[in-house]
């Protein structure tokens, strides 16, 4: 919220700044997400991105397993051990329970670390071709509207760049997925 505060102060600044000075401010605005989709680049950290994934799920998998078994295990033959060994088997499924809990954990943590270290490049990449169109076609401000620290904007005095950083970037428009035809809907005769 102050963020969006101090977002707004400035901008009413700049603005009555830039109207004092007879200046024509040029803004514009972004989706950098909507970038994020069509760089090549996102494929290919995807694809690593699951591979550890799978990776690591299957690990999960495999100590779930091994933990279903051990509880199978002594819930059938509870009954029949010793105070001492049942309370051994006990701690040990516990052990093994946290085990797998602490694991998931720390493959969710794996798993942003490194999303976000494959995400690193591409991002400074576009962060770079923003500057870049930028500073080509004189604009004032560039918004990016994934951030949601932008409450409006007016589309007739915002000029959408995402064209233009795509160009920056020489990105081919993959072209745009077309919906799945819904079937006709059978006709009433009376």
């Amino acid at each position: 919220m102050k963020n969006g505060i101090k977002a707004l102060l400035l901008i009413c600044a700049v603005l009555v700044g830039g109207a004092a000075f007879g200046q024509n401010l040029k803004f514009g605005v972004i989706n950098s997400q909507e970038v994020i989709s069509k760089m090549p680049e996102r494929d290919s950290a995807e694809a690593k991105l699951m591979k550890l994934r799978n990776e690591l799920g299957s690990q999960i998998e495999s100590l779930q397993v091994e933990l279903n078994q051990k509880y199978q295990a002594f819930v059938q033959g509870r009954d029949k051990m010793a105070d001492l060994v049942r309370q051994n088997k006990e701690k040990e499924i516990q052990d093994l329970q946290q085990r797998v809990q602490e694991y998931g954990q720390n493959a969710e943590a794996e798993l942003s670390k490194q999303q976000g270290a494959l995400l690193k490049p591409i991002v400074e990449k576009i962060t770079e071709a923003i500057k870049a169109v930028g500073k080509a076609n004189g604009f004032a401000y560039i918004f990016d509207t994934a951030v949601p620290s932008l409450a409006y904007y007016d589309t007739t005095m915002a000029v959408d760049v995402l064209p233009l950083v795509v160009k920056q970037l020489g990105i081919k428009d993959k072209p745009a997925e077309k919906p799945a035809e819904k079937p006709a809907a059978p006709s009433k005769k009376k």
